[in-house]
């Protein structure tokens, strides 16, 4: 039997690093649409909904063809409110029966779509309780370091395997798994490495204007070029 599989895209009002970001047009769609988008496109997913307490976002979502059936409460949506919590309360709301859940957030605009579904079919496969995207990151290991108690420079000289970032693209987790231990990353997550590019994480301006004058050569598949830039 398919699987059941919901799609959560948890996009609460009241950003502090860039207000409205998820409403933003990056190149000239919003923010949140390119994540609904993608979503839309999988071959695996039965169900997105977006999570979310704010007007403008619930407006940018149902043009998109993705109503919120209802709006995330205000005690769930602070600064300090957790996206689990956030997630839980729309399986609790549904009150379905949903083999898997995917976590969409709707800040990482440049996954695509095989993205998605690669991580599902890795989960599934695998029998994993939850996969996670990472990325390798931007700078090779050896200019790593930490600055100790008395300002002193401590350099990284890891010898274990390869040293990745988690990068919020994409999680999926068993749905029995995420209620019970109220964490994306039980113990047995697996990782699925997609490309630094494709991974990219808006929190801040500065965010969005690098990833919208970006994103056209990103998209086009031009990452050897940045590569060679960012290296």
């Amino acid at each position: 039997m398919k699987p059941r599989i919901i799609a959560i895209v948890p996009a609460r009002g009241g950003s502090k690093g860039l207000p409205g970001k998820n409403v933003r047009p990056l190149l000239g769609k919003p923010l949140i649409a390119w994540t609904l988008e993608a979503a839309a496109a999988s071959a695996y997913i039965d169900r997105i909904i977006v999570s979310t307490d704010d007007d403008a976002i619930a407006e940018a979502a149902t043009e998109a063809g993705f109503p919120p059936p209802f709006r995330r409460p205000a005690h769930l949506a602070g600064d300090k409110s957790s996206v689990v919590d956030a997630t839980i309360h729309v399986l609790e709301t549904l009150a379905e029966s949903w083999d898997y859940v995917v976590l969409l957030q709707p800040t990482s605009p440049l996954r695509l779509t095989t993205d998605i579904d690669a991580v599902i079919e890795k989960c599934m496969a695998e029998d994993a309780p939850a996969v996670v995207t990472v990325s390798p990151l931007p700078k090779p290991k050896n200019f790593l370091c930490s600055i100790g108690p008395t300002g002193e420079l401590d350099r990284f000289n890891g010898t274990g395997g390869e040293i990745m970032m988690l990068n919020g693209a994409v999680y999926i987790i068993r749905a029995d798994a995420l209620v019970e231990q109220r964490k994306f990353t039980p113990e047995g997550t697996l990782a699925f490495t997609t490309p630094f590019e494709r991974a990219w994480d808006i929190d801040s301006l500065y965010d969005f204007i690098a990833c919208e004058a970006l994103a056209p050569r990103i998209l086009a598949g031009e990452t050897a070029v940045l590569n060679a830039v960012r290296n």
